[in-house]
């Protein structure tokens, strides 16, 4: 065993460390809540992929997120998030204008843009609101010609990019379609005060479907929406539900014990984790009992003490000794 262990130990600990390890350090602030009734919720194109030659979409890059339910045009669309709205409108060529909803959280973190709805408030109006306030209804406002969607923008700080690590594809406020995505350095030394595009399918109240795919995917082609990778809304703000309270703790229990259900991705997921968390717990705690008793060599101890640092620092931070 003394020849085996440091071999196995050191090979599992070099496999388990080519995977990535998922950052502590969350960018932007979560939604909380649904933006519209979820039955039938899709995401209908994805944020982030060049849409260039595909039929029925404008060429360049998706800088956003467009979805669709169930119920389609006049489906009334929620803040996800309490803070301060701004209203706006806007005009893409068709006579109608459209109505834009500009929600900045209450951290001055992150914003969101909720586009292509009717006219639901004045153009310029500012008031302060609650997560599930109703913003606007679905329509195909301010375009020359659409389907009924919404298309939502997650926008951060330059100082929380910068300061984020993160390393998604991102785009400056307001940047055409047919710019280049950011590189690496460009999004370490994003401008503070400024406002910048990242996906908002990682601050989503939670994961649903898409239902057209694209090759250049960030994150690879996926059928769901990516899992949060946000932080959790801390303002004083009540979320108002946009349904009934019932229905939206009856939602979050779901949404909670979604990774318990046979079947699912997250459950797969948690599945797939257990066995190499148990077999490093199971091995820091078998070289833990070998150093006290003293029967392991110089070397096998730096083995132990590599299979211990693993475990406290490559984990998810949720892991927990059985």
């Amino acid at each position: 065993m003394k020849s085996v262990l440091p071999i196995r130990l050191r090979a599992l600990a070099g496999a388990l460390l080519l995977f990535p390890v998922a950052s502590s350090a969350n960018a932007g602030t979560c939604l909380s809540v649904d933006l519209m009734n979820a039955s039938g919720w899709v995401v209908t194109s994805p944020y982030g992929v060049d849409r260039t030659g595909h039929s029925g979409a404008s060429a360049g890059y998706h800088q956003g997120l467009d979805m669709v339910n169930g119920e389609g045009a006049g489906t009334p669309i929620y803040s996800g998030s309490g803070g301060t709205v701004r209203y706006r409108t806007f005009t893409g060529g068709a006579d109608a204008s459209g109505l834009v909803a500009e929600v900045t959280v209450p951290s001055g973190d992150t914003m969101f843009r909720y586009l292509h709805m009717r006219n639901h408030a004045t153009n310029g109006e500012t008031r302060e609101i609650a997560a599930g306030t109703q913003v606007g209804t679905m329509g195909c406002a301010g375009m020359k010609s659409c389907s009924p969607h919404l298309h939502l923008y997650a926008m951060l700080r330059g100082s929380e990019l910068a300061a984020s690590g993160y390393a998604g594809r991102t785009w400056h406020d307001f940047a055409g379609k047919h710019a280049a995505p950011m590189t690496s350095e460009a999004i370490r030394s994003a401008a503070p005060r400024d406002w910048y595009y990242v996906n908002p399918e990682t601050f989503l109240s939670r994961r649903i479907p898409i239902v057209h795919t694209y090759p250049d995917m960030p994150g690879g082609v996926h059928t769901t929406t990516l899992p949060q990778s946000c932080t959790a809304d801390s303002s004083s703000a009540v979320a108002v539900n946009p349904q009934s309270a019932g229905e939206t703790r009856s939602r979050e229990s779901a949404v909670a014990g979604d990774a318990t259900i046979a079947g699912t991705e997250d459950y797969a997921f948690k599945s797939a984790e257990q066995p190499i968390r148990s077999l490093w717990i199971s091995l820091a705690k078998q070289s833990a009992t070998s150093l006290v008793a003293g029967t392991l060599d110089h070397q096998s101890a730096l083995d132990a003490s590599l299979a211990e640092l693993v475990l406290v620092t490559a984990l998810p931070s949720s892991a927990s000794a059985p």
